[in-house]
């Protein structure tokens, strides 16, 4: 950052909530409030003028909602923006949208000082904010695949011509928007299960899965211990374990792990990648999505050495490159391919 501190411009409608949320950023190291918008007329006509290094923007406001004004900000002055919702169904809704037009993350509103949960609430809102800061976003319309959208990274070895029994999906920041477009292309017919890590707090992820399985011709469900994984089923991860796959029978299954382990995150895209490479070897796909950070770069490398097709999304098409960036730096990728053909490159290596 230029400033020895993250310039945030606040969006909330709320006086309450306005003043609460501007206590808690404003008392966190290293963030500073620079402008409190009250609708989001006033957020895009202060993200114009102030040009904020990040907004927390709140999802519903008179005039312009925060879907809206992600849209217009997107569009005329692309600028870094954490969603921070409430937990009412409507709102989530709003809120996965706003991803999807370009938004990076969504959080829960923190509670009262007097919750027992509040420090923890308040560190994921500041921390985020302040990660999601450093994001260099574009105008939404400029994200068309580039003209080396498919190409062949390093040769580990030629894969095996296996039939894949099994798509495992790794994304983290702008992951939601980009599961959606991978998804609509897939068959209603489906003949593999589909497992994904994404990284977002468990709160959302059933929104998630609601929100993804209304767009998609596959439905998308939340993964529990012990599931059963269903051919032409998405299992998404919850927030709270890492998901790992076993074999029963001729079935594969979903193992839930609590405990974190030595792993930044959990759920863990290393850990679910890592456990398909176990289980089921060539005989598997692996694709990475956008997202910050390495995670899923080495449990992508471990599925390669075993003889699994392995995808990474393309620098272009990203919201944030850094997980399809280390995979492709470490050999794991064998190819890379823009989002819009994602769905065709997987669908022909099935």
């Amino acid at each position: 950052m230029a400033n020895s501190y993250v310039r945030v411009l606040l969006a909330e409608d709320s006086p309450t909530a306005r003043h609460h949320l501007a206590e808690m950023i404003n008392e966190s190291p290293g963030l500073r409030i620079i402008g409190e918008a009250r609708d989001g007329a006033e957020v895009l006509a202060m993200a114009e003028e102030l040009k904020p290094d990040v907004i927390s923007m709140d999802i519903r406001m008179p005039r312009v909602d925060g879907l809206e004004a992600t849209r217009q900000i997107m569009a005329h002055c692309p600028t870094p923006i954490v969603v921070v919702s409430a937990l009412l169904d409507a709102d989530i809704d709003l809120a996965f949208h706003a991803l999807q037009a370009g938004a990076l993350a969504v959080v829960e509103k923190p509670p009262s000082r007097h919750d027992p949960t509040f420090p923890d609430k308040q560190r994921h809102l500041v921390t985020t904010l302040a990660a999601m800061a450093d994001v260099r976003v574009v105008r939404r319309w400029e994200n068309a695949p580039g003209r080396n959208s498919l190409r062949q990274a390093s040769e580990i070895g030629a894969p095996a011509i296996v039939k894949p029994e099994l798509i495992a999906v790794g994304a983290s920041a702008g992951g939601p928007s980009a599961l959606s477009t991978l998804l609509k292309g897939l068959p209603s017919d489906l003949a593999v299960p589909i497992v994904v890590v994404q990284h977002m707090p468990d709160e959302f992820i059933p929104g998630l899965a609601r929100w993804l399985n209304d767009g998609s011709p596959v439905p998308v469900r939340v993964a529990s211990d012990g599931l059963v994984l269903e051919p032409g089923v998405v299992h998404l991860s919850p927030g709270v374990a890492h998901l790992t796959v076993a074999r029963r029978g001729q079935a594969f299954v979903a193992n839930l792990v609590h405990d974190q382990g030595n792993y930044r995150y959990r759920p863990s895209v290393d850990v679910l990648f890592e456990s398909v490479a176990q289980v089921c070897g060539q005989a598997s796909i692996g694709i990475l999505l956008t997202g910050m950070g390495d995670d899923g770069a080495a449990g992508m490398l471990a599925m390669r050495e075993t003889g699994a097709r392995t995808l990474a999304q393309d620098k272009t098409s990203c919201t944030v490159f850094g997980m399809p960036a280390a995979a492709i730096e470490l050999g794991a990728a064998e190819q890379v391919v823009a989002l819009s053909r994602l769905s065709t490159v997987m669908l022909n290596l099935l």
